[in-house]
């Protein structure tokens, strides 16, 4: 079963000669041109640096105006152009494993609307220290910390908790006619976006299985 997939992908102001640059044309775009069979959106203020690239590679390219740091105002604009089912939502340092479509096919196949990530890890499978693919955020009242959630990918076994949240992730066309990605304007907006999934009646998943190398700074703002 193929689903309907599309990805948005989104970059701050670089210089062409930026590692970053270099890195989203050898790895990143094509990758997600693959997944994506070239429903790709790149939201970015580099123009023609990365224009033409991704024009002749099939993707779409939206120049973005805004202010730099508002990474979800760019999203909110690759939302323009994508009309899928399901949207991949990615920082700009998310290289997709060659079995990641599969998987998240096979994932999806039975899932109600809602958003969903997936595993991260850097080139040597080592899970990114902080554990940013699948995670509990604090809670006082629920006396709950922030911590990384196990999962098992043998087993398909995911940790839950009330205050699990994901950032690089897959979300339902559905989710996003009723919650856009947050403005910039309060605290961990990817974070209270995912909130407001749930709250909303939408479940908030993971699949261990499919899996997407992390090769970026997590400081850089996109």
């Amino acid at each position: 079963m193929s689903i309907d997939l599309g990805i948005i992908q989104v970059t701050s102001n670089l210089k062409e000669t930026h590692p970053r640059c270099i890195l989203m044309k050898e790895k990143v775009i094509p990758s997600c041109i693959s997944a994506s069979n070239k429903n790709y959106v790149l939201v970015s203020p580099l123009k023609p640096a990365m224009q033409s690239f991704v024009e002749e590679s099939g993707g779409v390219f939206s120049v973005y105006e805004g202010w730099d740091v508002d990474k979800m105002r760019k999203f909110r604009q690759g939302l323009e152009y994508m009309k899928a089912e399901w949207v991949g939502i990615f920082d700009d340092d998310i290289v997709l494993d060659v079995n990641w479509k599969t998987e998240m096919e096979e994932f999806l196949k039975d899932k109600p609307p809602g958003q969903y990530g997936f595993r991260l890890t850097n080139e040597d499978n080592q899970r990114h220290q902080f554990g940013e693919d699948w995670m509990q955020f604090a809670n006082q009242k629920r006396r709950l910390v922030h911590r990384p959630l196990n999962y098992d990918i043998q087993t398909g076994y995911v940790e839950d908790s009330p205050t699990a949240y994901v950032a690089n992730s897959i979300v339902h066309k559905n989710v996003l006619a009723k919650i856009e990605p947050f403005g910039l304007f309060g605290k961990a907006p990817d974070v209270m976006w995912s909130f407001a999934i749930r709250q909303c009646g939408f479940p908030i998943g993971f699949n261990p299985k499919a899996r997407a190398y992390h090769v970026g700074n997590r400081k850089d703002h996109r």
